[in-house]
């Protein structure tokens, strides 16, 4: 049977396979980052730890393990050799200010110690240089590769801009910040992840409604309600859902408003616009409003980030100076304590990170109610 090829002529068993392997952190960027960090890592003299190196560094920086590896196989047999050389003769005319004479006399009188820091530090400065010219040239084809075929790369494209395009009736700005919203913002792609979700699902702040019609794209047939306080929001939700739809978008004030019984309730980025105990008011009714077995999730900016709380903090004040969004107050915690008050109220709870490649601080906490 002849061979199927997909893109670039290749195989379209080794394009998926390939693409597969693409979407642990594959984006460009991070992809570069895991080369070049790979490439100066495969430098390094310390061979046969390479792959343990790899493993501990791309978990720590949450970057794409493989890629990093096969980026410090630059040490190969072949290769190798040259590496050695050029990093020993680094190194030594970084600490001295010559370079190490090849010749048998000067090696017979080699310090074992000087020999290997110079190694060592030429390694670091060779492997550096290398990693950042293999980083930029992984960046741009990557680049390249995601532009002529993004759903390869991220199949969930194409649901984000089908939900996005049910916006386009309302206008140029609206389409334009929900599809942006759906593809940048990771806590969509987190959604998509926990799916399938129990039902009724209740998204206490759902704003345009962007989060509900993505579930109701992947998850179609679940009850739904919406709930916020913003009625012209509302109203680009409703224009965007189809009367057959099982989807309720509701005005509420849901610091005051009773919330309906869900097996999935959502609270993303509504905290924060109220007080410590309206906040911890607002997670207590939450609860109570979870049937059994049901999950909360709460994405809030986590305010113990350090330089990530400050720059989120900017962006979520100007935000509010621009109308963007609305709220009585700005109030900011870190997510260890929203987990903790979870916690005391009986749910089993996780956090993870929300930001994906963006400069922010937001966690996902999961709560289950048992």
């Amino acid at each position: 049977m002849a061979a199927r090829f997909g893109y670039f002529g290749l195989p379209t068993a080794v394009h998926r396979l390939a693409a597969r392997l693409l979407t642990e952190q594959g984006t460009p960027a991070r992809l570069a980052l895991a080369v070049g960090i790979g490439v100066l890592i495969g430098t390094t003299p310390f061979f046969g730890l390479h792959l343990a190196i790899t493993i501990v560094v791309g978990t720590l920086l949450r970057l794409n393990r493989l890629v990093m590896y096969l980026a410090a196989n630059i040490s190969v047999p072949v290769i190798a050799p040259f590496l050695i050389f050029g990093s020993i003769q680094l190194g030594t005319f970084a600490l001295t200010g010559r370079f190490l004479p090849v010749d048998w006399a000067s090696m017979r009188v080699l310090d074992p110690h000087s020999f290997f820091s110079a190694w060592l530090l030429g390694s670091v400065l060779l492997g550096s240089a290398l990693g950042a010219a293999a980083g930029v040239a992984t960046f741009f084809l990557m680049r390249v590769y995601h532009r002529r075929h993004p759903l390869a790369v991220d199949p969930l494209l194409a649901v984000f801009d089908a939900v996005a395009g049910r916006y386009r009736r309302q206008g140029r700005f609206v389409h334009g910040y929900v599809r942006g919203k759906l593809r940048t913002d990771p806590v969509f792609r987190q959604l998509a992840q926990l799916l399938p979700l129990v039902g009724p699902v209740v998204d206490v702040g759902c704003g345009r409604g962007q989060a509900s019609l993505l579930i109701n794209a992947l998850q179609p047939g679940l009850a739904q309600i919406g709930l916020d306080w913003d009625e012209k929001k509302l109203d680009l939700a409703r224009a965007a859902c189809t009367p057959n739809e099982r989807i309720k978008f509701v005005r509420a004030d849901v610091r005051e408003a009773d919330l309906p019984a869900a097996g999935t309730l959502i609270l993303f980025d509504i905290l924060h616009y109220s007080d410590l105990a309206a906040q911890d008011v607002l997670l207590e009714r939450a609860v109570r409003a979870l049937l059994p077995g049901g999950r909360l999730l709460v994405r809030e900016l986590d305010a113990a980030a350090g330089w990530r709380s400050r720059v989120n903090i900017w962006q979520e004040r100007l935000g509010t100076g621009f109308g963007l969004n609305r709220g009585a107050t700005l109030c900011f915690r870190p997510a260890a304590d929203i987990a903790a008050v979870l916690a005391r109220l009986g749910l089993n709870v996780s956090i993870a990170p929300s930001y994906g490649d963006l400069p922010l601080a937001n966690a996902l906490i999961v709560a289950a109610k048992s």
